[in-house]
């Protein structure tokens, strides 16, 4: 009987031991990927514009066809008088 117990106290502690090395493996992936996540979000603000900046920026555009619109049409002008 001894024996038998102490054979069920060391399968209980090697699948005890196994969970719980499991378990640490799955947080310290979770905590990876996390910081992962949060380095991609800082990448991507490089390479990618907010709204308000490509509004500011076609309305610099827009203005400048505006003005080469003027342009154009005072040469028009010009030309037909």
């Amino acid at each position: 009987m001894p024996d038998s117990a102490m054979i069920w106290n060391l399968i209980l502690t090697g699948g005890g031991g196994a969970i719980v090395w499991w378990i640490k493996s799955i947080t310290s992936q979770v905590g990876e990927t996390r910081k992962l996540v949060s380095i991609t979000r800082e990448e991507l603000a490089k390479y990618y514009a907010l709204k308000v900046d490509v509004a500011r920026d076609i309305d610099k555009i827009m203005v400048r066809f505006d003005r080469l619109e003027n342009k154009l049409d005072s040469l028009i002008e010009r030309i037909h008088k």
